[in-house]
Order: C-alpha cells, then sequence, then structure tokens
C-alpha cells in the first residue's frame, strides 16, 4: 500500500492510517493565497458519516487523484494537482502543500 497522499485528518471518515481512501478528493480555495484559505472539500467527519466498505487498495487515493480550485496554487494545473507529494492537515484539513505561484 503506497500513496503520495498523506492525511493527518483522523476524525475524517476517509483516513485510515494516514492513508485516504475517498478514491478522489476536491481541494477549495479559489481565492487563496495562504494555506488556511484551502479546504478538502471531500472530508466526512467520521462521527457523523459512517461506510460499509472503503478500506480497499483500489480507493486509495494519490494526488493525480486530487482535484483542485486553489487557482493561485503553482500545483494547480488546469484544475488538477501536480504536486509529487500533498499533505493534508489534521485541526482543519487544509492543503498543507499549497504553494503561492508567482
Amino acid at each position: 500500500m503506497e500513496s503520495n497522499l498523506n492525511c493527518q485528518a483522523y476524525n475524517c471518515a476517509y483516513n485510515k492510517n494516514n492513508y485516504c481512501y475517498a478514491s478522489h478528493i476536491k481541494v477549495e480555495g479559489y481565492e487563496a493565497t495562504i494555506t488556511p484559505e484551502t479546504y478538502c472539500d471531500s472530508f466526512k467527519n467520521k462521527s457523523s458519516f459512517s461506510f460499509s466498505n472503503f478500506s480497499s487498495e483500489t480507493n486509495l487515493t494519490n494526488t493525480q487523484n486530487i482535484s483542485c480550485s486553489a487557482k493561485n496554487c503553482t500545483y494547480n494545473v488546469n484544475g488538477a494537482c501536480n504536486a509529487k507529494h500533498v499533505d493534508i492537515n489534521f485541526e482543519n484539513a487544509t492543503c498543507e502543500t499549497f504553494r503561492l505561484s508567482h
């Protein structure tokens, strides 16, 4: 099991041992210029959302499975993430890989 998406949002229903099993995630923050203005729109609070079987390796999310609306991020290429590795924050599910393009 290998992924270049590291999710620290332990309270997300898709998170299992820092791996994301959403199969596809969407990062929001259209006008973001700093990391706290981004967030994983696919986040589902574990306490209020349940899945019957979401942990198969076929659902493992990688960076090629990320759509991104953060138009100011250097890794956003036509709405897709081209970062080699992505980190999602624990506290508020922000995209810690966000880098403001110059």
